[in-house]
């Protein structure tokens, strides 16, 4: 069975176990949960208390409803304008205009948005692991899903889990895909070392650790972003907080005004940097 394991090399000295949950093709009938159950019991699997449930956006969408057939999207004028700009379908484009809450600007064939205070491509929209004439959408409420996700596993299993919905995204002026978290249930997505000494005992000022995302992104190298069939990966021993909440990304939002590239864009616009 392919998997990861990472040795942590601190005062914990544990170390994190990440396994990939391979399925069948889920269909907008499946059951989520249950699918990933026959896939689980395949590889005598079971969850644990304080394991993480890493789970794909795309086929958790696909069985809450979150796949569009593009024939049937009404295509607005605007959209056909910017389908024509950047090289995307029309119809992709009036799913973009409709997804996104605000549009940044883009290049052939990706439009930058924001959505949910976050930077992302084509505001989620994906034609990607759908059939084909098909898009998806990122699910409505990340954090009502993996909310639901962690008391159903808690219903169906008796076990306390963290869960944590997961896309991938781009950064700037770099190669390839990473992972994102857009919803988290049952740990803290983001740690605060504010106030905590390095090595050498100097007060760390800015430092806060993603730890959503860089277990998403650990999640990611595992999932793929083509045929792999695997849509979930479960996380064991991760080195989180765990807590009886969850959160979606304004806990992990940094305002326009903090956050370096976007400050130092909007100078650039504006003819103000050195």
């Amino acid at each position: 069975m392919l998997y990861l394991q990472l040795v942590a090399r601190e005062h914990r000295g544990h170390t994190l176990e990440l396994v990939p949950i391979k399925t069948r093709t889920i269909t907008q009938d499946d059951d989520f949960l249950a699918v990933l159950s026959e896939s689980m019991n395949s590889i005598d699997l079971q969850f644990r208390d304080g394991d993480v449930l890493g789970v794909a956006e795309t086929p958790l969408g696909t069985t809450e409803g979150r796949v569009v057939k593009l024939a049937d999207v009404p295509v607005s004028e605007e959209a056909a304008k910017l389908g024509g700009k950047y090289d995307i379908l029309p119809a992709v484009a009036q799913l973009i205009i409709d997804e996104a809450d605000e549009i940044l600007g883009g290049i052939p064939r990706v439009v930058l948005t924001i959505k949910n205070n976050t930077l992302m491509a084509n505001a989620g929209v994906d034609k990607s692991n759908v059939p084909s004439g098909y898009a998806s959408l990122l699910p409505i409420d990340p954090k009502g899903s993996a909310s639901r996700l962690r008391q159903e596993i808690l219903d169906r299993w008796g076990v306390r889990v963290g869960t944590l919905i997961i896309d991938s995204r781009t950064q700037p002026l770099r190669l390839g895909n990473i992972g994102m978290a857009l919803g988290v249930a049952g740990f803290r997505p983001v740690i605060d070392d504010r106030g905590r000494k390095d090595l050498f005992g100097n007060e760390m000022r800015i430092t806060r650790r993603a730890v959503a995302d860089n277990l998403a992104s650990a999640c990611t190298v595992l999932m793929g972003e083509s045929d792999e069939s695997i849509p979930a990966v479960l996380i064991r021993d991760a080195p989180i907080e765990l807590v009886d909440k969850a959160f979606d990304s304004s806990a992990m939002w940094i305002s326009p005004d903090e956050c370096m590239y976007m400050a130092i864009f909007d100078q650039w616009r504006r003819g103000v940097t050195r």
